[in-house]
């Protein structure tokens, strides 16, 4: 019954605060941690903490590095101007996806009785523990994507020598990856006990991977569904994107002379489906990890369906 009590406990708080939906547009700037650790192994497209990060680097690096003079200040201004914008931008994704998480704490009322404000205040006052969980997530898995893993791959699938090929391989698939995937899952759990349950960086980083390593086949399974929910997600989203997009294209064929017109409204009404669309997916997802930590944490067990299943069917081969 774990599945069955958590993700209708997070969707009907979702549905019931189009509020929270604002956080979910800036938290899913962050991306989906389960999702980019399972299938994101490029280094091409880093995520926005490292994209964010190697960009700041780069400011500072020609500030540091160039020679100066008052011609150049309207490109230093230009560039401070982005600085300062992707700054703010970090700040709101980081502060809420920490005011999502503390969301999910109402997840056994109706509605959540504070201000979109206040849930803000929330999560902007934890922003230096998460930004930093968030920070070794992205730094710890593009390293081992940028440095190790596409390097290994690329040798591996350029090698004739079967023995190495092989032991690469296994490193790689069954060391590295899960390694990764580890990492995400630690981070979001630290996230929770950091927003949830007060504590510092240190303390929470810890206790998250001893909650995980207690709970990881239940962890594992979560974000195995979590990886599908998203795909339908995502498909749905852009169905209503085809669907909205086809007869407008089949009118502007009929009109012409009124063709732009009825494409700038296609336009403009699939940014919205897309946004809102994104914007609630996000919120769920987040308030879904949230949730879950809540009854990891809460006294009792829970149990995974894998377990629950071999329990039932399969008694010798569980405790």
């Amino acid at each position: 019954m774990f599945y069955r009590k958590v993700y209708p406990l997070a969707w009907q708080l979702v549905k019931r605060n189009p509020t929270i939906w604002f956080f979910g547009l800036f938290a899913s700037l962050l991306g989906f941690y389960e999702v980019k650790a399972v299938f994101n192994f490029s280094d091409n497209f880093p995520d926005f903490i490292s994209s964010n990060i190697k960009s700041w680097i780069d400011i500072f690096t020609t500030f540091s590095t160039a020679t100066m003079s008052w011609a150049d200040l309207p490109d230093i201004l230009a560039l401070l101007g982005i600085f300062i914008f992707f700054s703010i931008i970090t700040i709101m994704a980081i502060s809420s996806q920490a005011a999502l998480t503390y969301v999910a704490t109402f997840k056994n009322q109706k509605y959540v009785k504070e201000s979109l404000l206040n849930q803000l205040k929330r999560g902007v006052d934890k922003f230096w523990p998460v930004f930093g969980l968030n920070i070794i997530n992205s730094l710890l898995g593009y390293f081992f994507v940028a440095l190790v893993l596409t390097p290994m791959i690329y040798f591996i699938s350029n090698t004739n020598d079967w023995p190495i090929y092989l032991i690469l391989g296994i490193f790689v698939f069954f060391i590295i990856i899960p390694l990764i995937v580890v990492i995400s899952f630690v981070t979001r759990y630290g996230i929770a006990y950091v927003v949830i349950k007060n504590q510092s960086f240190t303390q929470a980083f810890v206790n998250s991977w001893l909650l995980f390593k207690v709970n990881w086949m239940i962890t594992l399974e979560n974000a195995i569904f979590l990886v599908l929910v998203t795909f339908v997600a995502m498909l749905a989203i852009i169905s209503s994107l085809v669907f909205i997009f086809v007869p407008f294209i089949i009118i502007a064929s009929a009109l012409p002379m009124l063709a732009f017109m009825f494409l700038v409204i296609s336009f403009f009404l699939m940014a919205v489906v897309f946004i809102v669309g994104t914007s609630v997916y996000s919120a769920f997802y987040n308030v879904v990890w949230a949730t879950i930590f809540l009854d990891l944490i809460a006294p009792g067990q829970s149990h995974s369906k894998i377990y629950r299943l071999a329990h039932k069917h399969l008694p010798g081969l569980v405790k």
